[in-house]
């Protein structure tokens, strides 16, 4: 992969405003600029009314009354310079009018200048489409997830490919790619709810909100596509028979190569290659893809039993400490105390330690001395010694290959047929050892192009050979 080079497109100081301890205000001003330019009625943003805004915007952030002497400092070019002294108007003027001239400074607008109307804010290209993703995740905006496999099913229709073919698979490779994001995205969002429902809510109410509103709105709607309206396996196995059809054609992929030719400047192999690319990316997404729907739906799973779990518990903690408390203390006002049954939980009322359950104290063990098995020594050693000598030690292993040649100088190893699982193991060692140069015999392999070289006894397969003699030295 060939990474972009994202800085010769965009100024490098571009993100700075919102890297540093006022990122906010900053945010705050392009989030504003941004909706008065793209998101109300046409009009133009000319220079008075951006320092206006900048103006009423700076006033009531919590920068202007907490860190004003940071503001005061700050200048366009990066640089600091003391303010000079005047009112309070006229610094909030000139602060507002440096956080402007930063933002321009740093590549997100500048100001064209049209003879009927004078200076107008104008946002880059790159800088709107930048601003446009963020307005979005500062919203929390998902977008909905609909029509991703109906579209790359049509696009791949065998008249709709015939007719267009690179045009066809381009867009079949963009909406593949933005439909896996998106899944991916959906994935992302119900395992940060599970999260947020484990390590930050701490109320029913709590669980209630994550669930029913933040839930619902960025995982329950499109997983609801997913599985009814949007379902993929509806369209997968249609998708991988016409890339099947398509990679049959060389017709279809010849004029599809000639479009990526012309489009993307290439010649005709590296049209060709990435046409073969494009198609083995279709291929291996969708194939992928039952994989990456199973991971949703358990996290779904898992994301409504910890929800209920922990609903439940909270709702029954409330209820039965509130509300016992509650009862009791009423009880004890009308000097009726009731008859409480503390039969796990044993405590001293409204007294030293009060609704603490002490400890359970278990007896400790005592030491015993170990039981000693009187024993000859000698019968002992007689009885532990098979088990502490290797069974396949190189020489048990030579010695059983002297006695399995006799006098012949070679022998196949298919006369060592195993039996059970331990001569297996002694067939696995023979062979390992007839491999080194330290063994009185070698091992030869026989290569058979017409089988795959391999001797079958019973359950057990082992490579076709001899063993050898080695001539003494």
């Amino acid at each position: 992969m060939t990474v972009p080079a994202l800085f010769s497109r965009v100024p490098g100081p571009l993100f700075s405003p919102l890297a540093g301890g006022h990122a906010a205000l900053y945010w705050s001003l392009l989030a504003t600029f941004y909706h008065y330019e793209f998101e109300r009625e046409p009009f133009y943003l000319v220079r008075g009314v951006v320092l206006d805004t900048a103006e009423d915007l700076l006033r009531g952030s919590p920068s202007w009354s907490e860190r004003r002497e940071e503001l005061l400092t700050i200048e366009a070019s990066g640089e600091t310079e003391a303010e000079p002294a005047g009112d309070e108007a006229a610094l909030l003027r000139a602060t507002a009018r440096r956080l402007v001239a930063r933002l321009e400074v740093a590549g997100w607008f500048h100001f064209e200048y049209r003879s009927a109307i004078g200076e107008v804010l104008s946002f880059y290209p790159y800088a709107a489409r930048i601003l446009e993703a963020l307005v979005r995740v500062a919203r929390d905006e998902q977008p909905m997830f609909q029509g991703y496999a109906h579209s790359i099913a049509s696009l791949l229709r065998p008249d709709v490919f015939a007719a267009r073919p690179g045009v066809s698979l381009s867009e079949a490779r963009r909406n593949t790619l933005d439909m896996v994001r998106e899944l991916k995205i959906l994935e992302r969002n119900i395992y940060a709810s599970t999260q947020r429902l484990l390590d930050a809510v701490a109320t029913a109410a709590g669980v209630l909100a994550e669930g029913l509103e933040h839930y619902r709105h960025a995982v329950m709607a499109n997983y609801h596509r997913l599985k009814t309206v949007d379902n993929l396996y509806k369209w997968r196995g249609e998708i991988l028979h016409r890339l099947d059809a398509i990679e049959a054609d060389p017709r279809a992929l010849e004029a599809a190569a000639r479009w990526y030719g012309e489009q993307f400047g290439l010649d005709a192999t590296g049209a060709a290659d990435a046409v073969a690319a494009d198609l083995r990316l279709l291929r291996a997404q969708f194939e992928t893809l039952p994989r990456l729907v199973d991971d949703i739906d358990t996290r779904n799973a898992r994301f409504s039993g910890v929800a209920l779990r922990k609903l439940m518990y909270l709702l029954r903690q409330d209820t039965r400490t509130e509300g016992q408390l509650q009862r009791i203390v009423d009880a004890l006002a009308r000097d009726r105390a009731p008859e409480l049954v503390f039969d796990v939980y044993k405590c001293e009322l409204l007294a030293e330690g009060f609704l603490h359950t002490p400890p359970r104290r278990r007896p400790r063990a005592a030491p015993q001395p170990l039981a000693r098995r009187a024993a000859d020594s000698r019968d002992l050693r007689r009885e532990i010694a098979p088990r502490l000598r290797r069974p396949f030690a190189r020489s048990r292993v030579e010695a059983f290959v002297e006695g399995l040649l006799g006098g012949r100088e070679a022998a196949p190893l298919s006369a060592a047929a195993p039996e059970s699982d331990s001569d297996y193991v002694r067939l696995i060692y023979t062979v390992a050892y007839g491999l080194d140069a330290r063994s009185p015999y070698r091992f030869d392999i026989e290569t058979d192009a017409s089988d795959d070289g391999q001797d079958h006894y019973g359950p057990y397969g082992f490579p076709r050979g001899a063993l050898t003699r080695r001539p003494k030295r």
